[in-house]
């Protein structure tokens, strides 16, 4: 019998580091118009020792360094406060080399750790699921007058500096100058009078990878941002200083267990469901859905459901199902000359026996139709936060002379539906109702006594 692993396993193969070359730097920095005598091969491998000086030591190897495809139409990808433009996003692409690459036969885990650093994923993990260990960093921003090559040169050590420090092991210096042998974005604008520009490498983490076993201890990923603005940065007079400003954004989350990633990308999809997310990996493009009876516990039945913010270590959502109506009140008039009217105090809302948290930024619509006595009645129902709580209201309603009428309420069943990563398995652990904000009239009793 083969000895179980006690890593995670993961197929990979050795790399060797893209470096930062003298040469293609001096072409980096020709390709956007700086000429000048600090460009020169003498002092760029000057300048380029004195960066590296600066990067701390670090354990922590990469299997993979990643950047933004280049949009057809040239647009940015990040906004000035280096937030996401998603409608923009149009996935990764090799930027350079880290210690390790993903073998022919996979394991490398690229998309699942894509799919978790996604601004809006990592941001909403961070916000809504308190066993998420991501770790976010940026600095103040650095502002300053330096000459054009002295801002460059700040830009590398703060970048490989940031990058680093979101690790506890910090982050192998090879690694680090790899992912800026191309940090020199060309500019749009050939003829600006300002270098601004906008950049971002995506990195892919392993911790003590042993390429015998094929185990890792920790597999992750670190996203870094920057914005590098310089002003009139091709003015080469002696001693000029350019007004410059750099802001950088870090966030990074390693995992040295594989369900637990699992756990958190099912996190993830449960809430946003189709919302836009323009990878070249194809989104599963999933809604919630009110079923017509309880469904079995299954994957596909997980992804219609409504997500519900974590509390432990599962992943829950609420799962609705079996639409019926109740009767709520009955105003008999029959024997009466005159209309008469009728108030009652309702509520609408969730009845499980354990609270459960919509996201403040959760809302899905779902159509929902009840039958009963060959009545049909469709509405559309909306879910918010505003539902976290019961919501209590007054309804009104009069009957004619020598009528009768019966109020119903529509409700639906729910149940929680619970996906447990350590055995991969889905199971329902309470059920409720939640009571609609329908209500419905009739002269004949709809349901059977």
């Amino acid at each position: 019998m083969p000895i179980p692993k006690k890593g995670i396993a993961l197929s990979l193969k050795k790399a060797t580091p893209t470096q930062l070359d003298v040469e293609s730097l001096k072409k980096q920095l020709h390709h956007v118009g700086l000429t000048c005598k600090h460009t020169s091969t003498e002092n760029l491998k000057e300048y380029k020792e004195e960066v590296i000086s600066q990067f701390p030591p670090g354990e922590v190897n990469t299997f993979g360094i990643l950047k933004y495809k280049e949009n057809p139409n040239g647009s940015p990808h990040f906004n000035d406060e280096l937030g996401p433009l998603e409608a923009d996003y149009n996935g990764l692409e090799s930027s350079s080399k880290g210690n390790w690459e993903p073998s022919d036969t996979g394991l490398g885990y690229s998309s699942e750790l894509e799919y978790i650093q996604f601004p809006t994923h990592f941001d909403y993990l961070m916000k809504h699921r308190p066993s998420f260990t991501g770790v976010t960093e940026e600095p103040p921003v650095y502002r300053g007058n330096y000459n054009t090559v002295e801002a460059i040169k700040n830009l590398f050590t703060n970048v490989g500096t940031t990058a680093s420090s979101t690790l506890v092991k910090g982050l192998d210096k090879s690694s680090i100058e790899s992912v800026l042998s191309n940090a020199i974005a060309p500019l749009n604008d050939k003829n600006a009078k300002d270098y601004d520009e906008t950049d971002s490498r995506v990195i892919f983490l392993v911790d003590n990878y042993n390429d015998k076993t094929e185990e890792a201890d920790a597999i992750g990923v670190l996203t870094i941002n920057w914005h590098l603005k310089i002003k009139d940065y091709k003015e080469k007079k002696e001693s000029l200083k350019h007004k410059t400003c750099l802001k950088i954004r870090a966030r990074t989350v390693l995992y040295d267990d594989i369900k637990v990633l699992h756990a958190d990308k099912k996190f993830v999809e449960s809430h946003f469901k189709s919302k836009a997310y323009c990878l070249s990996i194809p989104p599963k493009h999933h809604g919630l859905k009110i079923f017509d009876r309880r469904p079995p516990a299954t994957e596909n039945t997980f992804n219609r459901g409504l997500p519900v913010i974590s509390k432990e270590k599962y992943v829950e959502v609420i799962i609705l199902h079996s639409a019926n109506l109740e009767e709520v009140g009955c105003l008999d008039n029959t024997n009466s000359d005159v209309s008469s009217k009728y108030s009652k105090s309702t509520t609408s809302g969730f009845t499980f026996s354990m609270s459960q948290t919509l996201s403040a930024e959760l809302s899905f619509e779902a159509d929902v139709e009840f039958v009963k006595a060959g009545i049909k009645i469709g509405f559309s129902l909306t879910f918010t936060e505003t539902w976290n709580k019961s919501q209590t209201e007054t309804i009104d309603y009069s009957v004619p002379a020598g009528k009768k009428a019966f109020v119903y309420q529509g409700y639906l069943h729910s149940s929680i539906l619970r996906y447990n990563p350590e055995s991969d398995t889905y199971k329902y652990v309470d059920n409720g109702r939640f009571l609609t904000n329908i209500f419905k009239t009739s002269e004949e009793p709809i349901l059977d006594n």
